[in-house]
């Protein structure tokens, strides 16, 4: 692929730089995604039950919204170079665990270690932020939200085919090394590039505990609504808890000297305004992907569904994280004339349009057109939001702003794909669906109402700073 226009001012080694840091997303985003597919032949292969089995999927998501607000921070505090060699570290040994693990015990460690790979994106943004031009930040914001996309989207096509034609060993293996490439080109990259100084500054450990602590508690209530429902005893009791730790969190934070997260900055429209509609994209975008693969794999006896198989819900899936990788390369280029404003309503009203054709006749055609507009307006949406929060935030809170859009896009997603779930769980009846797209639908547009409101017009090329200098 070749280097956008908009990045020709940097040099060979920023472009270097970029790159490997793509690199190391994409294959970090892989790993994340390989498990879903294959989970039932390592059930098998470990002998575990399907409840078991499922830690696999449950503990990388728990580490990964505890790590993501940590990991910017920390980038933020004490410079994105040096965490970034850590998460990097702790990633490929994940990888290599899960690759050679002769326990299942052993295998959920490595799937644990692996959840800091997603904690690589916003130190990504902190990088990109200091180290590229301002024009340039957008085009590079759409190359790391890209290559998150297409590394999930290659982890969940491909870990089957590899898997039954090779091993674990080579399926986790490959990425891993991968990982390290990428962090070899980044660090021989940055060799020449100036280092940012960083005060020394005492990290907010009572505020990242509470916040982690809170993301933990609503992880669980998720998992507890899946099996008892939302009105359960212990799903409440759940949220209750979540609730009481979010407040004391936020009157933690505002009387913390240096917070982990700087509660004045949500109240910008660049940061703020971006959280809010990170929330909806990943609301809407997350219930369709998973949507489409439950109304397939119904029955043909059903009057709506075709029995499709694995490798034709993979194909489907495909159109959508295509579409998504294609859109999240090209808003940050066509978003300048415009504004990231009517740039991102725009993406999000096509999310909602691809809800809406989902509730009508579910034909092959109509639901790959239904995905190629879900994934052309989270891929979009996605990377101007992420440009949002990078540049609207102070360039000493850049890291913790672009993560709390993972984390707000990750519980938006989590929460709506449980409603819908409910909604199709009772029949499963063809109106049950069109309900569950309806509501997608809903989301996106009120998505779109929150970006009209709450982003300024243009880009906040102020807050953007000066390129590094190279030594």
């Amino acid at each position: 692929m070749s280097t956008p226009s908009s990045l020709e001012p940097a040099t060979s080694r920023r472009r270097l730089a970029l790159w490997s840091l793509a690199v190391i997303v994409l294959s970090g985003a892989s790993l994340e995604g390989f498990i879903i597919p294959v989970l039932p032949r390592l059930q098998q292969d470990f002998a575990v039950t399907a409840a078991v089995g499922a830690l696999a999927t449950v503990v990388p998501t728990v580490v990964t919204v505890i790590v993501t607000p940590i990991a910017g921070t920390l980038a933020d505090v004490h410079g994105a170079e040096r965490v970034l060699r850590w998460l990097v570290a702790i990633t490929a040994g994940g990888g290599l665990l899960s690759a050679l693990a002769p326990e299942f015990w052993l295998f959920i460690v490595g799937q644990a270690l692996q959840g800091f790979a997603l904690g690589i994106i916003p130190v990504g943004f902190v990088i990109i932020r200091r180290l590229l031009p301002a024009d340039a930040v957008r085009t590079a914001s759409g190359i790391l939200v890209a290559m998150s996309v297409a590394g999930a989207g290659i982890g969940v096509l491909l870990a089957g085919p590899i898997l039954e034609a090779s091993s674990r060993a080579i399926l986790y293996g490959v990425p891993t090394g991968l990982v390290a490439v990428g962090a070899l080109g980044f660090f021989v990259a940055r060799g020449r590039i100036a280092r940012e100084a960083h005060a020394a500054t005492r990290l907010d450990w009572l505020g990242a505990g509470l916040l982690s602590t809170a993301l933990l508690l609503l992880v669980i209530a998720l998992a507890s609504s899946s099996a008892s429902g939302w009105l359960s005893l212990a799903t409440l009791a759940l949220l209750a808890l979540t609730i009481t730790t979010g407040v004391a969190w936020v009157r933690v934070e505002g009387r913390a000297r240096t917070p982990m997260i700087d509660l004045t900055t949500l109240r910008s429209r660049g940061v703020g305004g971006a959280v809010l509609v990170g929330v909806a994209i990943g609301a809407s975008y997350a219930p369709m992907v998973f949507l489409v693969p439950q109304l397939i794999a119904q029955p043909a006896s059903s009057g709506f569904g075709w029995a499709a198989s694995p490798s034709q819900t993979s194909i489907m899936l495909a159109v959508a994280y295509g579409a998504g990788i294609v859109a999240s390369l090209v808003a940050g280029p066509l978003s300048r004339p415009f504004g990231i404003r009517s740039s991102a309503i725009v993406a999000l009203l096509v999310l909602a349009i691809g809800a809406l054709i989902g509730i009508a006749t579910p034909t092959p055609a109509s639901l790959v057109i239904s995905l190629i507009l879900a994934g052309i307006g989270a891929g979009a949406g996605s990377t101007l939001v992420f440009a949002s929060a990078a540049a609207g935030a102070p360039v000493d809170k850049v890291g913790v702003s672009t993560a709390l859009i993972t984390i707000s896009r990750a519980i938006g997603g989590a929460l709506a794909t449980q409603v819908v779930a409910g909604v199709i769980s009772t029949g499963a009846s063809f109106v049950d669906f069109q309900a569950a797209f309806l509501i997608a639908a809903a989301v996106s547009t009120a998505g779109a109402i929150a970006a009209a409101l709450l982003f300024t017009r243009g880009t906040p090329r102020a807050a953007l700073p000066h390129v590094i200098p190279e030594q």
